[in-house]
């Protein structure tokens, strides 16, 4: 298959180094988020709450965003609102607070350019910025719902298993011949992945298997998209991008879930 972008310079492709340290990055958030799940909600929210600081602090350098300490401001308090809004529920709905808290943030993120005193440069740029890492931290906090039952759980560790597992394809998609498969390469890759586990937890292969394909494919694009910014020659930006790779699949257990398996919800 040729390559789907000819006119790309080598230079321009994301080094070994830099797609093993990405896929070093999600294999350890997704394994730590995933025994988090397994222990209990409160300890997954606790991991949430961790990544989402981690987000906070890099996501102005990942971006290069002007008004970096308001950027974290914002980031920091309206992300571990949203954790929080979902984490200290006992009951259902889960996320019954999260549409307050999103609401709050992202108030917050206007306010925080009005008060910017450098000429508000690049004040759209900021905005959808600061808006995209709050969605991310929004699909993330979709995972704690379904850790309230064993079929939610089984349903986590099937998602987060095809995102580590698709990030050790992107390393295949180094090698000449198959770059331009990296996608199949992800999807094949988490669906083996998400396989694994079903078959492990005698779980239905066919629902676990088109999460795990929806999982890595999405996990893959979110690192596909962010893997060509200059900022991530750095280690921050890196860390930034492996830790939203992982929170953007959240989203995807907790559809499929609703539609396939609505046990996994409790209530």
């Amino acid at each position: 298959m040729p390559d789907p972008t000819p006119g790309e310079r080598p230079a321009d492709r994301p080094t070994r180094g830099l797609v093993g340290s990405l896929a070093l990055v999600v294999l350890v958030v997704s394994g730590l988020l995933a025994l988090a799940a397994v222990a209990a909600p409160w300890l997954l929210a606790v991991g949430l709450a961790a990544c989402t600081v981690v987000v906070a602090w890099g996501w102005s350098g990942t971006f290069g965003l002007p008004s970096p300490r308001g950027t974290v401001g914002v980031l920091l308090v309206g992300g571990l609102a949203l954790v929080t809004a979902v984490g200290v529920r006992e009951e259902e709905p889960w996320l019954g607070w999260a549409p307050a808290a999103l609401a709050l943030a992202m108030i917050a993120a206007f306010v925080h350019q009005l008060f910017r005193r450098d000429g508000r440069p690049r004040v759209v740029q900021s905005i959808s910025s600061v808006v995209l890492g709050l969605a991310l931290v929004g699909c993330g906090i979709l995972m704690v719902p379904a850790s309230h039952t064993a079929e939610g759980i089984a349903l986590l560790l099937a998602a987060l298993g095809a995102a580590g597992a698709s990030s050790l394809s992107d390393l295949l998609g180094l090698w000449a011949p198959l770059r331009g498969w990296a996608m199949a390469l992800a999807m094949l890759a988490g669906g083996a992945a998400a396989l694994a586990v079903a078959l492990t937890l005698h779980a239905s292969p066919t629902t676990w298997l088109v999460l795990g394909v929806a999982a890595g494919a999405l996990s893959h694009a979110m690192r596909s998209v962010l893997v060509g910014l200059p900022p991530l020659a750095h280690a921050r930006p890196r860390l930034v991008a492996g830790v939203v790779s992982v929170l953007v699949v959240g989203v995807v257990p907790y559809l499929v879930g609703l539609a396939f398996v609505p046990s996994s919800f409790p209530g």
